[in-house]
């Protein structure tokens, strides 16, 4: 991808869509965009990451190992997502490991070149604190939902903060991940999170398709998760 493709991607999506021009073309230069191969660790715990990636396409999962070894997913990240944005200033180390789970296709933007940036024209901060502190209200929800909830209110609550697609009138969650990584999230069995999906799909709350769940009623499924 050409430095002037890059941009232009860039440009689409809403990540940047608040950031003028010239700010986004500052940032993206030093941009690396890579590809990645399914299974891939882009970054790891307590690593020093003076940046942050952006997901162009493909799921990244971000997940804590515990002692014994056990792997609990914190989050999937979908195209158009950013992660990393708490190493970008200081000297904060990473929190956690970050994976594809698919073929996927990232961008590096240097933090280096971000505050120098803010060093010239500090408002470009207002535009990352504005989206870190949104992503620390979805964080708090998204927390609350999976200890306060039983299983049906943690898939309900992941569902409602997940990624929308609308395609032909329909609303869709494109999870691009396997109900296996699904139970990572929500603390259970593929098993228990399948049982859970064909009740709601039952009750026409949603309708589950492979790695793929049409919404098919939002109040209802805002029922199950306890809002």
């Amino acid at each position: 991808m050409t430095d002037a493709s890059l941009l232009l991607t860039l440009k689409s999506l809403d990540f940047f869509r608040e950031l003028p021009s010239e700010q986004l073309t500052a940032l993206a230069t030093g941009a690396v965009a890579k590809t990645y191969a399914a299974k891939t660790r882009v970054a790891s715990e307590r690593d020093a990451v003076r940046g942050f990636f952006l997901v162009l396409t493909g799921r990244v999962k971000l997940f804590k190992l515990g002692d014994d070894g056990k792997e609990q997913t914190l989050y999937v990240f979908g195209p158009g997502e950013p992660f990393c944005l708490g190493a970008l200033f200081g000297e904060a180390l990473f929190p956690a490991h970050a994976e594809t789970l698919t073929r996927s296709r990232l961008v590096f933007f240097s933090g280096q070149v971000l505050e120098d940036m803010a060093r010239r024209d500090p408002s470009i901060l207002f535009h990352f604190l504005r989206v870190v502190s949104e992503r620390l209200k979805e964080a708090m929800e998204m927390i609350e939902s999976l200890s306060l909830r039983g299983l049906p209110g943690r898939i309900a609550g992941f569902l409602l903060h997940a990624r929308e697609e609308h395609r032909d009138g329909r609303r869709l969650v494109a999870l691009g991940i396997s109900q296996r990584e699904l139970a990572k999230i929500v603390g259970a069995t593929p098993e228990a999170v399948s049982r859970v999906l064909g009740r709601l799909s039952r009750q026409g709350v949603v309708r589950s398709t492979g790695r793929e769940i049409e919404i098919l009623d939002r109040e209802g499924l805002a029922a199950v998760a306890g809002r």
